[in-house]
């Protein structure tokens, strides 16, 4: 805020040319009486149970790091508790849609608005029930992951037809499948437990918006193998596809007629330690290789760190404003 020269977070959007809001579902208005606002590292309501001890409303506890920028897993309810007895929050509750509401009606008419449906069903499932026991529960205890996962999925399709009747453009779907170079599980685990039952998720989205929002999916790293897959269950977005783990331009040369890119300017490299003329170079060539035809949204591929200059990002976006624009 300082750099621009006022707190307004809507001119600094503006002047960057970021021409997308985001929506996501918040907590009902029973679990706010008993928690506060969070900043950062957290930017959500929580229940504070000790001096770096926190709970949200699904009873998954965090602490925060020691730059208090991040924050780590510490307690999953369902490494402990038995599934039937474990109770969803509400997707009906209105109150866990107020917010929401109220933004989507300030930027509906200027904007393109997304909702937020973050960690939709794998990352939800094993911050649930705890990494290492989900993947183990993934090959050892199919029946315990297939109960998680259908509970999971009817919460998301109840949450996602609540954000389309208040009128999003986009439902923004995803789960970290990838790490640098590889897949955290198998395509084939993938395969056999997520894609069916993000297939019928992105089925009901499109039946309810009467195919009218268009389909986001988000998954950091590499994810190569599943890219046909999820091009095959209507995902039309794809998020962030980082260049040191997939190449943009070959996505953009063999799937670019079905998909379009979103992200694709590196939070690892270019943007931290690259320098201003790279920032520019990099801009250009991935519009040049990427953007042909239309089919890419320029963005960092994930959050900027505190180490990237601020003048790399701003400069990202100026350059593509001006310089990398589609005639229409």
């Amino acid at each position: 805020m300082e750099y621009f020269g006022t707190n307004d977070k809507e001119a600094i959007l503006d002047y960057l040319g970021i021409d997308f809001r985001h929506v996501k579902r918040g907590v009902s208005e029973d679990f706010k009486k008993k928690a506060k606002y969070i900043g950062i590292p957290f930017d959500r309501y929580l229940k504070q149970l000790g001096e770096n001890l926190f709970e949200d409303e699904w009873g998954i506890r965090y602490e925060p790091t020691s730059d208090r920028l991040h924050w780590r897993y510490v307690y999953h309810p369902l490494s402990e508790m038995d599934l039937d007895s474990y109770e969803f929050p509400d997707p009906d509750d209105p109150s866990g849609y107020v917010e929401a509401e109220k933004m989507v009606k300030k930027y509906k008419d200027k904007y393109v608005v997304g909702a937020h449906l973050w960690g939709s069903l794998f990352e939800q499932a094993w911050a649930l029930r705890g990494f290492d026991l989900f993947i183990t529960d993934l090959y050892r205890n199919p029946k315990f992951v297939s109960k998680l996962l259908d509970r999971l999925l009817d919460y998301r399709i109840r949450e996602a037809k609540y954000f389309i009747d208040m009128g999003v453009d986009i439902v923004q779907l995803g789960d970290d499948f990838g790490v640098q170079t590889s897949m955290i599980i198998s395509p084939i685990i993938w395969r056999k437990y997520f894609k069916p039952r993000m297939k019928r998720l992105i089925h009901e989205i499109k039946k309810h918006s009467r195919n009218s929002d268009y389909i986001f999916y988000h998954s950091v790293g590499y994810i190569e193998p599943i890219i046909d897959d999820l091009i095959e269950i209507d995902v039309q977005i794809l998020n962030p596809v980082q260049p040191e783990c997939m190449d943009p331009a070959y996505v953009k040369r063999k799937r670019g007629d079905k998909l379009t890119l979103h992200g694709t300017i590196s939070v690892q490299t270019t943007l931290p330690f690259g320098s201003v003329e790279e920032v520019k170079h990099t801009v250009r060539k991935t519009f040049q290789e990427c953007g042909k035809g239309g089919g890419l949204i320029l963005a960092p591929t994930h959050s900027p760190q505190p180490v990237t200059p601020i003048e790399n990002i701003v400069t990202m976006y100026l350059y593509a404003k001006k310089h990398c624009t589609y005639n229409v």
